[in-house]
């Protein structure tokens, strides 16, 4: 558009200049040359002498506008070629301009290309590493929660473990308190049966020996009752006091193994888990002495009523009075054991325990020593009314009352030997519990130990994994780089062939050339292509064969080439040797 209104002045200013002059020379042709002018012919020839110098004149000036007209031409046309000239001079300028630009543009596309692929691999190399980090820290929580889990589940099975095997230990305690206070229930019971029946009997005896015996012989009686009563409360205070002696040491043995295996679980529980089961046991436990505290006292005021009875019955003062001192006595020690329980009981749960089985010992050793006592008065009643009634029963009685102690020390052994054989299953109990648990916790910390170590070897299999992983995928991407820089060097060779080929059919020996020749071409190229220049670098030492080969490059354009390759064939070299 430029170039058409850069011509349409030049072309206007000679197309005026051409009509003026075609008018002028019209103009002068008319007014001067008459006889060119034609008309009727006349029927009367007339001739006219014209001179020559006229017509030479008329030639000159004619000649001379002709030559002005030819010169104006001329300038004309060497103005239009200079306008040309210009207007190519212009056009190769603003296409060298063009080129320079789109050169530039094309090498800041490349290198903007460069820097896009470039920053991009730096982003996929960013997002690689951010996602290899999120992976392993996704691997880390997770790996954590699981660990936190399994400690949590063995955690609570320890405890549901523990507390299952308390559960049981206290159940079975319970289980056995109960059977022993059964058992002791049932001696009571049974104990209170003999007792009413022997003191009906007694009842009935003294009532007809009472009827029989004189004031005297009650006088007699009553003194040889006392002494032989004060005989045997010797005796039995004496067997009572060892009797109570060597269950005491046992129930102390008993309780100092109970209770040491007992702290040694205890250590192991959580104070919480203690405190509600000693709670529970206190609870019981105080259940348990109230309902002993409210049986001993019925007891005693069963006893206390016989007592008054057998008191009223046999109206001995001095008995009553040894009676009473004793019973006295009774009460004071009771009243000292049963503070003992009572401070034993808050220092120490399982002290309540012993206190109280030892208490239901001494109550039960009491209730024995009445009834002996009580055996014995009969037997020195009955015995002096045999020896009044009839002295030939005497020995039979005496062998009687051997018999029914020899029984009763029969019992008395057979209790012993029974609760010996219960501490000793308790005492086992006890030990295998303690020794299940033992190995119960040895085969849990082998299993936790090895739990940790299967931790410690899958985490070290991981490590290794990820590290052979990276170095395969290093690996991978060292021998992907390298095929790829293969492929470029195969394409890039393959190229430059294809270009040595093409300028090979494009080239025309020199005739001055002689020999098999060859020179090193370097040769710029545009992104599409296009030739901007070709010049030898290496010459082979004729400059015809040069500027052939030179000629026959830019002759090539445009080259062939990978478009990925264009920043290494943007510039290069490669040797022209045709024939080689």
């Amino acid at each position: 558009m430029i170039r058409k209104r850069k011509l349409t002045g030049p072309f206007i200013l000679a197309l005026t200049l051409h009509v003026l002059l075609l008018s002028v020379f019209m103009l002068s042709f008319d007014s001067k040359s008459p006889v060119f002018e034609t008309g009727p012919a006349p029927e009367i020839i007339e001739a006219m002498v014209i001179d020559e110098s006229l017509i030479q004149a008329e030639a000159e000036r004619l000649k001379t506008q002709q030559n002005k007209l030819l010169e104006s031409q001329r300038q004309m046309e060497e103005a239009k070629r200079q306008e040309d000239e210009k207007l190519k001079r212009q056009q190769l300028v603003e296409q060298q301009k063009q080129m320079a630009d789109e050169k530039l543009k094309a090498e800041q596309s490349a290198a903007e290309k460069r820097k896009a692929e470039e920053t991009a691999k730096q982003k996929a190399e960013a997002e690689r590493v951010a996602a290899e980090k999120r992976k392993a820290e996704e691997t880390a929580k997770q790996k954590a929660a699981a660990d936190k889990l399994k400690a949590e589940q063995l955690a609570a099975e320890k405890r549901k473990a523990e507390e299952t095997a308390k559960q049981k230990a206290e159940a079975e305690r319970v289980a056995a308190e109960k059977r022993k206070a059964d058992e002791a229930a049932k001696q009571k019971a049974a104990a209170e049966k003999v007792k009413a029946e022997q003191l009906a009997a007694e009842k009935r005896k003294a009532e007809e020996t009472a009827k029989q015996k004189a004031e005297a012989e009650r006088v007699a009686a009553e003194k040889r009752k006392a002494e032989e009563t004060a005989k045997q409360k010797a005796a039995s205070e004496k067997v009572k006091a060892e009797q109570l002696a060597a269950e005491k040491r046992k129930a102390e043995e008993a309780a100092k193994q109970k209770a040491e295996a007992e702290r040694v679980a205890a250590e192991k529980r959580k104070a919480e888990e203690t405190a509600k089961q000693k709670a529970a046991a206190d609870k019981v436990k105080a259940e348990q002495l109230a309902a002993e505290k409210r049986k001993a006292e019925e007891a005693a005021k069963q006893k206390a009523e016989a007592e008054r009875i057998a008191a009223e019955k046999r109206k001995a003062d001095e008995a009553a009075k040894q009676k009473a001192a004793s019973e006295k006595v009774k009460a004071e020690q009771l009243a000292s054991e049963k503070r003992k329980a009572e401070e034993a009981a808050k220092q120490k749960a399982e002290a309540e325990r012993v206190a109280a089985e030892k208490r239901k010992a001494e109550e039960a050793a009491k209730q024995k020593a009445a009834a002996e006592k009580v055996k014995a008065e009969q037997l020195a009643a009955e015995k002096r009314k045999a020896e009044e009634a009839a002295k030939q029963k005497a020995e039979a009685e005496r062998v009687a009352a051997e018999k029914r102690k020899a029984e009763e020390a029969a019992k008395r052994a057979a209790e012993e030997k029974r609760k010996a054989e219960e501490a000793a299953a308790e005492k086992r109990r006890q030990e295998e519990l303690a020794r299940q648990k033992a190995e119960a916790e040895k085969r849990e910390a082998e299993r936790l130990s090895e739990l940790a170590r299967q931790q410690a070897e899958k985490l070290r299999q991981e490590d290794e994994a990820r590290k052979q992983a990276a170095a395969a995928a290093e690996e991978a991407r060292k021998q992907a780089e390298a095929k790829r820089q293969q492929e470029l060097s195969d394409a890039k060779n393959k190229a430059i062939a294809e270009i040595r080929n093409k300028v090979e059919r494009s080239w025309i020996r020199p005739v001055s050339s002689q020999g098999q020749l060859k020179c090193t071409i370097r040769v710029n190229l545009l992104s599409d292509g296009s030739v901007m220049d070709a010049s030898v670098v290496s010459s082979s030492g004729d400059p015809a064969f040069d500027r052939s080969a030179e000629n026959a490059v830019k002759k090539a354009s445009p080259l062939t080439f990978p478009r990925e390759l264009y920043a290494s064939f943007k510039s290069f070299t490669f040797v022209f040797c045709p024939g080689c």
